[in-house]
């Protein structure tokens, strides 16, 4: 399962939630899309952007008290419905387990987690007690080479940590 959006809390009186948007395909929240909620499959009635907040009513979540139940909850999508995240874009499932090296072959473990923050993720490698934090950009990673199970990171990573 992909997480395309989380539910910040209800909106209105029908069931609607506000929403927020954890995929770069805004189709997914149009009218007929189908989102799973809590393990059940939930149809797109509609939706719309509301004050900067995308609120998306879902089939069988009809009155306030039942949306405000799916609070901090996630809308996902099965595997069969993702789409190829683009050149240079990773998945955070993608990249969770690769083993983690330098551009001159220092082992840094593997990523276990991945952060999201305001300018770009930051994954998580661990390496026993040790831990990394690899900024999710150009210059901080070399290459991702999803086949082999393997992530390259610049050298310099090592040095502003030994810094």
């Amino acid at each position: 399962m992909t997480r395309v959006g989380q539910i910040l809390g209800a909106y209105g009186l029908d069931g609607a939630v506000k929403v927020l948007a954890l995929t770069d395909f805004d189709d997914r929240f149009h009218p007929g899309s189908r989102l799973m909620l809590e393990g059940d499959e939930r149809e797109v009635e509609w939706s719309r952007n509301a004050g900067g907040d995308l609120v998306v009513k879902l089939r069988g979540v009809d009155n306030r008290t039942m949306a405000q139940l799916f609070r901090g909850r996630y809308l996902e999508i099965g595997d069969e419905a993702g789409r190829p995240a683009g050149e240079g874009r990773f998945y955070h499932h993608q990249v969770i387990g690769l083993a983690v090296a330098t551009a001159s072959g220092r082992e840094m473990g593997c990523i276990e987690e991945v952060l999201e923050r305001p300018a770009n993720d930051v994954w998580v490698s661990r390496k026993g007690s040790l831990e990394h934090l690899i900024p999710a950009t150009r210059d901080a990673v070399v290459k991702v080479d999803l086949e082999a199970g393997r992530v390259v990171v610049a050298d310099w990573l090592l040095q502003v940590e030994d810094a």
